[in-house]
């Protein structure tokens, strides 16, 4: 496995980075900014709503993940079936 990820772009893998980071982070933030807008006076339940919107966020945040990994796996398979680059011999046009 490190070999082919060796032949990955470290264009790819800074963007796989930033992809996995963002989608753990922007969906903990959205569940924290949505726990502290709802008022707990207001709501029927607030520790069953906060639970939820924590479920929510863990789920979230899995499935993006889950997506990053899928993502990373196709370009491993693309750099695979790619394979090293050869390079030739340049072709002799001037031997006429």
């Amino acid at each position: 496995m490190g070999r082919l990820w060796n032949q990955v772009s470290h264009v790819v893998k800074r963007r796989l980075g930033w992809a996995a980071a963002g989608s753990v982070t922007v969906p903990w933030v959205l569940a924290e900014v949505a726990k502290t807008a709802f008022q707990p006076g207001i709501a029927p339940d607030p520790e069953r709503t906060a639970r939820f919107i924590d479920i929510l966020a863990i789920s979230t945040g899995v499935f993006a993940l889950s997506m990053v990994f899928t993502v990373a796996l196709g370009c491993v398979l693309v750099s695979a079936m790619k394979g090293p680059a050869y390079f030739g011999d340049p072709f002799p046009a001037d031997r006429m």
